[in-house]
């Protein structure tokens, strides 16, 4: 009994010694919160804020969807003036990617007047994490 008497104590001695005390009720951490990014996207559809970005940005939305057929149209009735020194397939490309600029270029217009009217928005998410 000696030999085991030993070893059975020199277990227990290192087994406490190695064991990890476990922290009191205070010191345990919550788990994290689910984050849920959809509850967070209806907060801000629905805020203040992004009704007054939306309603600044409305114009230029309602142009970008005016602005593809338009510029197709403009540029079938001009092909007359162009179809005796430019091919068809090439002035149709020239056109689609004419188009796809200015619809570019009316986006880019609406997001910096929405940008520029509009600084909470862009604010609402810093501030969610601070108050965090």
């Amino acid at each position: 009994m000696g030999i085991q008497n030993y070893y059975g104590n020199l277990k227990e001695k290192f087994l406490r010694l190695t064991r990890k005390e476990e922290p009191a009720k205070a010191e345990i951490a919550h788990p994290p919160r689910i984050h849920n990014l959809g509850e967070e996207i209806r907060m801000l559809v629905h805020s203040q804020s992004f009704e007054k970005a939306y309603s600044t940005a409305a114009p230029f939305l309602f142009a970008n969807l005016g602005a593809w057929p338009g510029y197709w149209l403009f540029r079938g009735m001009d092909y007359h003036v162009h179809r005796s020194h430019i091919p068809l397939p090439i002035y149709i490309r020239q056109t689609y990617y004419q188009a796809k600029m200015v619809q570019l270029l009316i986006v880019l217009a609406g997001t910096y007047t929405v940008f520029r009217n509009t600084t909470r928005l862009r604010l609402m998410n810093a501030n969610r994490v601070a108050k965090s």
